[in-house]
């Protein structure tokens, strides 16, 4: 039993910060929400924070009431190996693995790059700086082909810009001088005043 109880506590912790963090979210000023019928400040902030609940209440149910310990390891944990090598045993002889290569370069490089994202947004506004985000991951990940590295990259910036400013209202950063005036027409392109 205490190994179950072990098993949940971080769970049970998770639970208490969500609980923390709906009772402040109920703090957030709804006023200006009401005109125009739009949704409030505070709605996508309670949602993901009631998710969060959920998933929390469900995990604790799951190992405390079912006594299951199930953990999902993956769609494509199985898909490491290539067929074209030679198995674990080869002709009833064991093949020893090679360890996997580590990539700290690539590591520090993403972890900058997000750094960069969050200084420059404000001054290149966030579709441009989103467009350049993708492009520049998508490259770091060692993808090549440059045209479908463009047309995810604005494609995916573009996706994002609709889905916060039209289903979610989320005010993004419009960026400064001509940046702004890049953003401000791509938000009249969608219909975004």
């Amino acid at each position: 039993m205490l190994e179950r109880l072990r098993a949940v506590l971080p769970h049970s912790l998770m639970l208490l910060v969500a609980i923390g963090l709906y009772l402040a979210a109920m703090r957030i000023d709804t006023a200006s929400a009401a005109v125009g019928g739009r949704i409030g400040p505070d709605f996508w902030p309670k949602v993901v924070i009631v998710f969060m609940g959920l998933l929390c209440v469900y995990e604790i149910v799951k190992r405390l009431v079912l006594h299951s310990s199930f953990t999902a390891r993956g769609l494509t944990e199985g898909l490491t190996h290539n067929p074209a090598e030679p198995s674990e045993i080869s002709d009833g002889v064991p093949v020893e693995a090679e360890p996997e290569r580590e990539y700290p370069a690539l590591l520090w490089s993403g972890a900058a790059l997000i750094v960069g994202y969050v200084l420059v947004v404000p001054w290149l506004g966030f579709f441009l700086t989103t467009a350049l985000f993708l492009a520049v991951f998508i490259r770091l990940g060692g993808f090549r082909r440059p045209l479908v590295t463009l047309a995810v990259s604005v494609i995916g910036a573009f996706a994002l810009v609709v889905i916060f400013m039209r289903v979610a209202y989320i005010s993004l950063p419009l960026g400064a001088g001509p940046f702004h005036d890049l953003s401000t027409a791509l938000l009249a392109l969608i219909g975004v005043r």
